[in-house]
């Protein structure tokens, strides 16, 4: 038998909320981040989560939803696409009151982040 020494991240233990599309804050302190491939639901402390909402990489879209500006790839009419190579796309739909704000925060790289539609 060969075992390969491949390292594999073990993305619910070494969670990056930075690596999350975006996430949903819930009750008692759960808080849901969706990524590539994954949804995953941690308990965070007021404090953990309270530092994690007034990240400037994340914009509130409702009452309970934040979605990461840096991985936003485009926008089309009212949803925002997370692209990614191997697992492809992954959406979200966004009030149209936020797209304004939403493109206007965007990072510099406004060429990639396309708008159709």
């Amino acid at each position: 038998m060969m075992h390969v020494g491949l390292e594999e991240k073990n993305v619910y233990e070494d969670l990056n909320p930075h690596d999350a599309y975006f996430f949903k804050v819930g009750g008692h302190g759960l808080v849901c981040f969706h990524g590539r491939n994954y949804s995953i639901k941690k308990r965070l402390s007021a404090d953990q989560t309270s530092k994690l909402i007034s990240d400037s990489s994340f914009y509130r879209v409702s009452t309970n939803c934040y979605v990461n500006l840096l991985k936003v790839s485009s926008i089309q009419d009212n949803v925002l696409l997370f692209r990614d190579q191997i697992h492809g796309i992954k959406k979200i739909h966004v009030p149209r009151r936020n797209l304004e704000q939403i493109k206007r925060l965007l990072p510099a790289r406004e060429s990639s982040v396309a708008e159709v539609g």
